[in-house]
């Protein structure tokens, strides 16, 4: 008998209303303290893409903080996920370290040499599993892998986070539409719809038209969600597993959430000063996370 949520056992209602709550608000901590470690490793790391990592981060917690994807990987029947906008990672080294995986001193030495913990992905680190940062390429990996999983019997999903700005890409709508000719219902990819990349406005630097309409001449059933809103993204992620449909999120997100300076802006990153003053607002010091 399974007694998790997506299981064939069913809880009474107001169990499972509890049960989920809790979950929630779980979930919600892990990111409150991501989200704090993320300005904190920015004041020592001034190669962190600081507004791309924070506006990922509930995304990533719902992922890791549900066991649907792990940190130390190995093999290859498991679920996978491909940050394909690499330049994002240190969302994930923020929470490893909510998660009891890493320390503040891993951290805090981000980025430097020796440290496996780099400005983008590097594979082996946290059980990455692509080097990621060239812009689409991880989603044509996820595809590959969803179809080799498929060739292999293994019912497992390939979860790949896009960014908008990716989308400028030829590449990525090949693999999108490389997917969807096979029917690869198990790669899952969730757009960070933040609307803004590094140049500007995404509408301004490239206009993508209507994604939802694009994703839809492809043939994916497309869901619409806010990607900070972790009932939301609970919810949609079932909803897509199980619906045996071929599917694309479109999360809509804030760039920089959280941080006034580059809330809704291209800016990546904030000083060392403007950092340190946040984080004494947020009353939140090194030896609290530590």
């Amino acid at each position: 008998m399974r007694n998790d949520l997506s299981g064939s056992f069913k809880f009474p209602l107001g169990l499972r209303t509890l049960i989920l709550m809790n979950l929630i608000e779980h979930l919600q901590t892990i990111a409150d303290k991501a989200r704090k470690y993320l300005v904190l490793i920015s004041a020592y790391n001034p190669g962190v893409h600081l507004g791309s990592a924070l506006s990922v981060i509930e995304i990533l917690t719902v992922l890791y903080g549900t066991g649907r994807v792990k940190f130390l990987n190995g093999g290859i029947d498991r679920n996978w996920l491909i940050l394909s906008k690499g330049h994002a990672v240190h969302a994930i080294y923020a929470i490893a370290a909510a998660m009891g995986y890493l320390t503040w001193n891993d951290l805090r030495s981000s980025g430097m040499i020796g440290s496996p913990l780099q400005n983008h992905p590097e594979i082996g680190a946290l059980g990455i599993d692509v080097a990621t940062g060239s812009l689409a390429q991880g989603i044509s990996i996820g595809v590959g892998i969803a179809l080799g999983l498929r060739k292999r019997g293994l019912d497992r999903r390939v979860y790949v986070i896009v960014g908008d700005g990716e989308l400028d890409e030829g590449q990525a709508w090949e693999a999108f539409a490389t997917a969807a000719h096979y029917n690869l219902t198990n790669f899952i990819p969730i757009v960070d719809h933040n609307k803004i990349q590094l140049d500007g406005e995404i509408s301004k630097v490239k206009s993508k038209g209507e994604l939802r309409k694009r994703f839809e001449a492809l043939g994916y059933s497309v869901v619409e969600v806010d990607g900070h809103d972790i009932a939301s993204l609970l919810a949609v992620l079932e909803d897509v597993e199980h619906s045996g449909r071929m599917s694309v999120i479109i999360a809509h997100t804030v760039r920089g959430k959280g941080v006034p300076q580059l809330e809704n802006t291209p800016r990546q990153r904030i000083t060392r000063e403007e950092a340190l003053k946040l984080l004494e607002e947020w009353r939140v010091s090194e030896e609290v996370l530590a």
